[in-house]
């Protein structure tokens, strides 16, 4: 059976969770703070947030270059300053998964 071009692929639970705790929080958050409280691994973040930005769901915003960055940040995350939900992710995520 060849699949459907049209047809989205499902999102990952880790995408969600991650977009709902954005949501919870305000749309925005700096990548040190929702690393620690979002219960997710650093492999499972990345991969959530690459999942949600390809969707235009979320924005990654990079730091601008200074002298003292966060001790405690793994490399990967060391350019990254702060995730943003979008409005389009806004609008989808009310549509896809409603509260009501």
């Amino acid at each position: 059976m060849t699949p459907n071009p049209t047809q989205v692929a499902h999102f990952a639970g880790d995408a969600r969770h991650v977009f709902g705790y954005l949501q919870r929080h305000g749309g925005s958050m700096r990548i040190a703070p929702l690393l620690r409280h979002c219960g997710l691994d650093c492999d499972a973040l990345v991969a959530a947030v690459n999942e949600l930005n390809e969707r235009r769901w979320v924005n990654i915003d990079w730091r601008k270059p200074r002298a003292a960055m966060p001790p405690d940040l793994p490399e990967r995350f060391r350019e990254v300053d702060r995730i943003t939900i979008t409005s389009f992710g806004r609008w989808r995520y009310s549509v896809t998964w409603p509260t009501r």
